[in-house]
């Protein structure tokens, strides 16, 4: 399952609204992706959920989804419960972003 954001803002200020306005209780860290596809990524983590936003473009080709090619983000639960990235969903769609939740591609 992964939550796909349409967003103008740079991958560093959406990780940014993300840390304020939609997962507050979570440490955010800027992680190296090498293993994940080159180029950074955003870890949210908490005890209940480890969540990673990528960048979903040809840059980072092992993390490209390109049927979703149309939403340059997407996050994905690394460990924990998935429902959050629903929650997640409600919180930014009420905020004025675009977003869909692939349940399987």
């Amino acid at each position: 399952m992964q939550l796909y954001l349409k967003s103008d803002l740079p991958f560093e200020d959406l990780a940014k609204h993300m840390a304020e306005k939609v997962l507050p209780a979570y440490k955010v860290e800027l992680r190296d992706g090498l293993n994940l596809g080159g180029g950074e990524y955003y870890k949210f983590s908490s005890v209940e959920s480890t969540i990673l936003l990528v960048c979903n473009d040809t840059d980072h080709y092992e993390v490209f989804v390109e049927s979703m090619q149309d939403f340059p983000y997407y996050f994905y639960v690394r460990a924990g419960f998935k429902d959050v990235l629903e929650k997640m969903r409600d919180t930014l769609t009420a905020q004025g972003f675009e977003c869909e939740i692939a349940y399987e591609l």
